[in-house]
């Protein structure tokens, strides 16, 4: 009686670029769609560094400091009573 084994390939489509990762061969793969037609494959430990250095780079763009969007209070409209405005 043999072993059934069942290998599962993950895969994400995009407009110009489609990603793969092989659960059997344990490989993360980019693929791009238009122009070069090149790819670039990943062992597990690439991978994992490369989803870090994503996270990374979201984290630091999410955790930026936002610009205010009212540089001067002046334009900004103060009532006490909100019913006077209407």
């Amino acid at each position: 009686m043999g072993k059934n084994i069942i290998t599962m390939k993950i895969r994400k489509k995009l407009k110009n670029a489609e990603f793969e990762y092989d659960e059997e061969t344990k490989t993360f793969t980019i693929m791009e769609e238009d122009g070069f037609h090149g790819h670039i494959q990943l062992n597990k430990v690439y991978a994992f560094a490369f989803v870090r250095f994503v996270v990374r780079m979201a984290q630091r763009n999410w955790l930026r400091n936002k610009k205010p969007l009212d540089k001067d209070g002046e334009d900004v409209l103060e009532c006490s009573d909100q019913l006077e405005m209407f």
